[in-house]
């Protein structure tokens, strides 16, 4: 994604996106934002890490901070987006749900054609509520 979106997160969705940081070094970053029709939940648009950041719990420490932030009306529900094959973030998202003692819903959301390029389909994950 451009700077130019990243900023525009940070200014209008500040409380709904976090920085990740290790050793006073930013290496994670996530961004999401309530759904419109449903301001209990808040959906996992983007997470990253850097390479060197991985394995060390920073993505989920960043998730347990987004939800565990003080907001009207509280969050009762994550939900994200997830590649079938994308292991990682299946495994924090999962790992979400179960720290939480949440259910955790997968479903099909976008197929590989709904795509205009070349595209893995897209899961819905939907955890909650907690």
């Amino acid at each position: 994604n451009s700077p130019y979106s990243y900023l525009m997160l940070c200014e209008y969705f500040a409380d709904t996106c976090a920085v990740g940081t290790l050793r006073d070094r930013v290496v994670a970053f996530a961004t999401g934002f309530r759904l419109p029709a449903d301001e209990e939940t808040l959906l996992i648009w983007q997470i990253v890490t850097s390479e060197d950041a991985r394995a060390t719990g920073v993505a989920s420490r960043m998730l347990d901070h987004l939800v565990d932030r003080p907001m009207v009306p509280r969050l009762r529900y994550l939900e994200a987006t997830v590649t079938p094959g994308n292991e990682p973030s299946l495994r924090l998202f999962r790992g979400f749900a179960t720290r939480r003692g949440a259910p955790c819903s997968e479903e099909p959301l976008f197929a590989s054609d709904d795509f205009p390029e070349a595209h893995e389909p897209e899961l819905r994950l939907r955890i909650g509520p907690f």
